[in-house]
């Protein structure tokens, strides 16, 4: 089969898939660790850069925070928590969903917002297309999503782009070549890849019909997209000509990512220039792309001038997050938005 199939069989089968067991995978005693697992920051912060969409809306009477991919809920809980702390006029009006198909992880976010309290005020649904839709303004908020959708490998060989797949020889896993079809090829031309011997990229079938679905459903706000990645001419740039899918377990890479299906994280580097494009030919705006270090740096800007006596803890996690050798550098911050003034430039993107 080709490899985007097993990859999403690999990752999402619902009883033996990565993720769908519900088996713990982030954090120190998981498989790898995200910004989510250093401590709460990340969540405050972004619960002030939605904070400020709500007041540059107006302040509307519900305001919806969404997230996807929300693994344990630790993400949520931290956004929420804050929220009803520090942006009361926020905290009255806003409703929280999560998006997530796998009842485990449901089960997990449940129990995680469920002991903060905060589970009277949160709706869980298994797709977009179960979200309802309205002319409710959102904040649409992901982290480490879009790298774990699935890919198509292909490898010039021969004078041809051609596609991986996987088959079984003597019962283990093996690696076949493929003729890519013509849509393949056609998408493969769009970004211009080096025609070299060898050089191997990655495409995303999935993240067209992920954009078309929120982009449906969201009527106006923000979309924030954090992640690993590049824009495509350096993602497909001759530096990366191996490609970037990597398989991961106990915070270590392991070599064949064929190897136990099912017991690996599969992730590949995000092209975020088709995020932009695909968000855009909907009517969204792009707002800019940043790294976590400066994303994080001017959402914070206001708390480390304002209060000179923060906690060492959130210190601590604040540096970790945009310490160029944590988080700061590796993760892109994508920024996107709807029905926003015109004016109106988010502090996520502003350079200080």
């Amino acid at each position: 089969m080709p490899f985007d199939q097993f990859m999403e069989k690999a990752l999402y089968h619902p009883t033996s898939g990565f993720y769908a067991t519900g088996r713990t995978r982030t954090g120190q005693g998981g498989d790898f660790l995200t910004p989510v697992s250093p401590g709460p920051v990340l969540g405050e912060l972004l619960a002030r850069q939605a904070d400020e969409i709500h007041e540059t809306l107006g302040r509307p009477p519900i305001f919806n925070l969404i997230e996807q991919g929300a693994d344990t809920g630790w993400l949520a809980r931290d956004l929420f928590l804050s929220v009803q702390k520090n942006h009361p006029r926020l905290a009255s009006t806003a409703r929280l969903h999560l998006v997530e198909p796998h009842p485990a992880l449901q089960q997990i976010q449940h129990r995680t917002l469920d002991a903060a309290g905060l589970t009277k005020s949160v709706q869980w649904h298994a797709s977009w297309k179960e979200f309802p839709g309205s002319s409710t303004p959102c904040f649409f908020y992901s982290c480490e999503l879009v790298d774990s959708f699935p890919v198509k490998i292909l490898q010039f060989r021969d004078g041809a782009w051609r596609q991986k797949a996987v088959g079984e020889k003597d019962a283990r896993l093996v690696w076949h070549m493929q003729e890519a079809d013509p849509d393949t090829r056609t998408e493969i031309q769009r970004w211009k890849p080096p025609e070299v011997e060898g050089n191997t990229m990655e495409l995303r079938p999935g993240v067209e019909p992920w954009v078309q679905s929120w982009a449906k459903k969201i009527p106006c706000g923000m979309v924030v997209t954090l992640d690993y990645g590049f824009p495509a001419a350096q993602l497909f740039s001759p530096a990366r000509s191996g490609g970037t899918l990597v398989a991961i377990r106990n915070h270590q890479r392991v070599q064949d990512p064929l190897l136990n299906p099912g017991e690996l994280d599969l992730t590949a580097h995000v092209n975020f220039t088709e995020l932009e494009d695909l968000a855009a030919a909907r009517g969204w705006k792009n707002y800019g792309l940043t790294d976590l270090a400066r994303g994080l740096t001017t959402l914070a800007a206001p708390l480390l001038k304002e209060d000179s006596n923060l906690p060492e803890a959130w210190i601590r996690n604040f540096r970790h997050l945009t310490h160029p050798s944590f988080f700061g550098q590796s993760h892109q911050i994508l920024v996107q938005g709807k029905g926003l003034p015109g004016t109106f430039c988010p502090s996520m993107v502003m350079k200080i």
